[in-house]
C-alpha cells in the first residue's frame, strides 16, 4: 500500500494541517492510505454529474450495506427494523446515552478510553463512573467494575476493539461484563467501529450476539470511518436491540437527529459492497507495520515499551521509565518533531504514555521510530 508524501501534504485535513511542516504527524486516528479506488469513483462520478440535490438513494441502502458487511465480516446479522443511521459513531452514543439516563446518572467507561467519551459524559451532567484498566494486557476486570457501581449508574460505554489499547475483548470477559451488566440492570452502548480491524487470526466479538444476556440491553455501533478511512464521511448506524431506547428515540421527530449527506452515503455504501479487497491489503500493511514498530521499540533497551495491539491501528507507549515520562508527547513534538496523542486525554493515570497511529508508509513510519528512539535515548 503506497503512500505520497507530496499528497500527504497537501491535505487540508487535520492531521497533517495542524502542525508545522518539519512535523510528522502520527495522532488523530486517520490513515494515511487513499480510500478504496472504487470508493473514489462513487464520489468522482457525483461530482462529473454535479449530482448534488435530493439524491438518497445510497442513504435507503445504508442499513441494509451494514447488516449485510456484519453477516458476512462477523458472523451475526443485526435485524434491519431494530437499526437506525446517525451521522457519527459519537452521535449514536451520545443519543443512546442522553435517552436512557438523567442528569446525575453515572455512566461507565473504561480508561484509558478515547476522549469524546469522557466528554459527552461531562456535557450531559453526567457522573463518570471511571474503571481503569491495567496495563499490560488490559484486561477486563468484574470486580473492579462491579466496585464502581452504585444504584445511580444506568449507562456503560464500552469500546470493541479498544480504543487506545487495541485490546479484542475475549468471550470469558464478554460472559462476566454480561453477569455484571444483568445484575445491575445496565444499558450497553457499544462501539465497535474498529471491528474490522483485527490482527494475528483474532476475531472480532460483537457484545449483542455472544450473550444473552446482554440482547434486550445494547446498542451496537458501526461505521465504515476507520477501516475504511472515511472519517470525514460523518456517517454510522446503530443496532438498537435496548426496546426502551428504540422506544424514546421514537417520540422524536424523522430528522431531529440529522440525516447522513448523499456524499457520506455514498463512500459508505461503497466501502460496505466494493471495498472488501482494498480492506484485505491494508490490514496486511497495517499489520506488517504494527510487527515493526512493536520489535522496533521492544528491542531496543530504551525503557519504552509497546504493548502488541490486537486490533486498530493505534500504538498505546508507555513512557514511564524512560526520561520523558512527564508529558511525552510534548517533548517529543518539541525535541523529536513528531506529533503524538498525548496519553493524558485518555485518562488521569496516563501521563506517561502516549498513542501512536502508524497507518503510514513503511519510509514514514520508519522515520518516526528513529526520531522517536533518538530522542528517548539522548
Amino acid at each position: 500500500m503506497k503512500t505520497d508524501e507530496r499528497r500527504l501534504r497537501a491535505l487540508k485535513g487535520l492531521k497533517w494541517s495542524k502542525y508545522d511542516k518539519d512535523v510528522l504527524p502520527a495522532w488523530v486516528a486517520d490513515m494515511d492510505f487513499a480510500p478504496a479506488p472504487e470508493i473514489v469513483s462513487v464520489i468522482q462520478e457525483m461530482v462529473d454529474l454535479a449530482d448534488f440535490g435530493y439524491r438518497y438513494h445510497d442513504v435507503d441502502l445504508l442499513i441494509s450495506a451494514w447488516c449485510d458487511w456484519v453477516d458476512r465480516s462477523h458472523g451475526w446479522r443485526p435485524p434491519l427494523d431494530e437499526c437506525l443511521t446517525f451521522t457519527s459513531s459519537i452521535s449514536a452514543l451520545e443519543a443512546a446515552m442522553v435517552l436512557h439516563s438523567e442528569p446525575g446518572d453515572g455512566v461507565v467507561l473504561f480508561s484509558p478510553i478515547y476522549q469524546p467519551f469522557r466528554t459527552a459524559i461531562e456535557q450531559s451532567k453526567r457522573k463518570v463512573v471511571d474503571v481503569y484498566l491495567q496495563g499490560p494486557a488490559w484486561e477486563f476486570d468484574g470486580n473492579r467494575f462491579e466496585d464502581a457501581l452504585d444504584s445511580d449508574t444506568r449507562v456503560v460505554l464500552f469500546c470493541q476493539p479498544h480504543n487506545p489499547t487495541g485490546r479484542v475483548y475475549t468471550q470469558k470477559e464478554i460472559d462476566e461484563f454480561a453477569g455484571i451488566v444483568e445484575d445491575h440492570d445496565l444499558l450497553v452502548i457499544s462501539d465497535e467501529i474498529w471491528a474490522d480491524l483485527t490482527f494475528d487470526g483474532i476475531k472480532h466479538l460483537s457484545l449483542y450476539p455472544n450473550n444473552e444476556r446482554l440482547q434486550d440491553r445494547t446498542v451496537t455501533i458501526g461505521s465504515a470511518s476507520k477501516a475504511f478511512n472515511l472519517a470525514g464521511a460523518r456517517c454510522s448506524v446503530a443496532h438498537i436491540a435496548s426496546s426502551t431506547v428504540r422506544e424514546e428515540l421514537e417520540k422524536f421527530p424523522e430528522h431531529y437527529f440529522g440525516l447522513n449527506s448523499s456524499f457520506g452515503a455514498a463512500a459508505t455504501v461503497a466501502a460496505w459492497t466494493v471495498g472488501e479487497s482494498w480492506l484485505q491489503e491494508v490490514r496486511i500493511q497495517i499489520e506488517e507495520n504494527r510487527n515493526y514498530l512493536h520489535s522496533r521499540i521492544n528491542d531496543e533497551s530504551s525503557g519504552l515499551s509497546m504493548h502488541l495491539p490486537q486490533a486498530t491501528y493505534l500504538a498505546w507507549l508507555d513512557f514511564s521509565n524512560t526520561r520523558l515520562a512527564d508529558n511525552p508527547s510534548k517533548r517529543l513534538l518539541e525535541e523529536a518533531k513528531i506529533a503524538l496523542e498525548p496519553g493524558s486525554k485518555f485518562g488521569t493515570q496516563c501521563g506517561s504514555y502516549a498513542r501512536l497511529n502508524f497507518a503510514t508508509s513503511r519510509n514514514i513510519l520508519e522515520t518516526i521510530a528513529d526520531r522517536i528512539l533518538k530522542t528517548v535515548n539522548q
